[in-house]
């Protein structure tokens, strides 16, 4: 019932009398402030009647020894005494029975009105102190969470870190060896068959090639993520890129057995962009969807169309899809989807990462719906000319942030 209310000026004030009074009320040079009057003779004899006259007598000098004194015969009937006292009867009979047993030798007087309402004030700030220290206990256990994320969040990029180191390992390796077995074998035999050389010499172009895609990449997060990168905006054909980024790729649907269409409309506005970086985009959002396309069954559909406000590309294809788990992390640098035919992630998992900063460098956004076993259509869009002034005449003061 107590907690259910708020004490009033006259129970808080009785509330005093019998809850440690002494401890709640000081007087200015620190000793206690009791009104009343006490004997230590009649103090002495009624605690020996509940403990025992020598055990009373043996506690009073122990007492009379702890303030410096050498007999009982010194000690002072103050508010200490008193309050010890009622201690040493507690342990016999109860605080409740010593309270008034200690009441009927030891006289006290009524507290003043200030006196009740200094015990209000300090009561009231003992629950000020109260309520501070529990919003420093919800404000420690908030930033406990926060430290225990961040370390979860570090330790995810550890992982993540350690995979790069695998993947690049074996991306790099892998080129490489091929480029090096098959220069070997045309350095030691001179007078191998011209067809022989040719397919040899092209194997080693491919994985050059292979092998400057990699590094490339590498270099484009980096100057990306650290401000460095160049940027040369003009007025890009959307239709133009698409186009330009379809017949790029053919060879490579064509060698896969996969079908790629394009929805083309006869015209677009034109958008304020990057043009060989928006090919970056469309290459490797083309690369990606072959990859995870059944050879033989594969199909790819590359649609552009005019909104109200933006340009928006699509990509769709029917392999496997995308689960929502995969979505959520796709996008993240180093993040990979394994293969359905291979069972291995193929690329360093940047394309994605990078693909999105390009995008959204221009004021759009780039991001995948999909039903796993129903295929995955990655779509993005770039704001139309009005638009995208708008983002570019804020871009300073974004960079200016990202620098401070």
């Amino acid at each position: 019932m107590s907690l259910a209310g708020r004490p009033s000026a006259a129970e808080t004030g009785q509330a005093t009398l019998f809850v440690d009074v002494f401890k709640r009320t000081r007087g200015a040079e620190g000793s206690r402030v009791w009104r009343g009057s006490a004997r230590v003779d009649e103090l002495l004899p009624l605690i020996g009647r509940f403990i025992g006259p020598e055990r009373a007598r043996d506690a009073f000098l122990a007492y009379a020894r702890s303030r410096g004194l050498s007999s009982i015969a010194d000690l002072r009937a103050d508010a200490e005494l008193v309050h010890y006292a009622e201690t040493l009867l507690a342990g016999a009979i109860g605080a409740a029975s010593a309270r008034v047993m200690v009441a009927s030798v030891a006289q006290e007087e009524p507290l003043g009105l200030d006196e009740v309402m200094n015990i209000l004030d300090e009561a009231s700030q003992v629950r000020a102190y109260s309520v501070q220290l529990e919003e420093k206990s919800r404000a420690l256990e908030a930033a406990s969470a926060e430290l225990r994320a961040a370390n979860e969040r570090l330790k995810e990029l550890d992982r993540m870190k350690d995979d790069f180191m695998s993947t690049v390992t074996h991306e790099l390796r892998t080129p490489l060896t091929s480029i090096r077995a098959f220069s070997e074998l045309l350095l030691d035999d001179p007078r191998m068959d011209l067809s022989e050389r040719e397919r040899f010499l092209g194997i080693i172009s491919k994985e050059t090639e292979r092998l400057t895609r990699l590094i490339n990449q590498m270099l484009d997060m980096a100057k990306i993520e650290s401000g460095n990168a160049e940027w040369h905006t003009e007025e890009v054909d959307m239709r133009a890129v698409v186009r330009e980024s379809v017949d790029a790729t053919a060879q490579l649907y064509q060698e896969s057995s996969v079908t790629l269409d394009a929805d083309l409309p006869e015209s677009v506005p034109v958008v304020l962009a990057d043009r060989d970086r928006l090919i970056q985009v469309m290459l490797n959002l083309l690369s990606n969807a072959v990859k995870f396309c059944e050879p033989g069954r594969g199909q790819v559909a590359v649609k552009l169309r005019n909104e109200q406000d933006c340009l928006r590309v699509d990509v769709r294809d029917n392999g496997p899809g995308v689960s929502a788990e995969d979505q959520a992390v796709i996008f993240e640098r180093f993040r990979q989807v394994s293969n359905p035919h291979t069972g291995k992630p193929r690329g360093t998992g940047l394309g994605l990462p990078i693909s999105r900063q390009i995008v959204e460098r221009f004021g759009g956004r780039l991001w995948v719906e999909s039903v796993p076993g129903r295929g995955a259509c990655f779509s993005f869009t770039i704001p139309l000319h009005g638009r995208q002034h708008d983002r570019q005449s804020a871009e300073p003061e974004l960079e200016a942030g990202k620098t401070r």
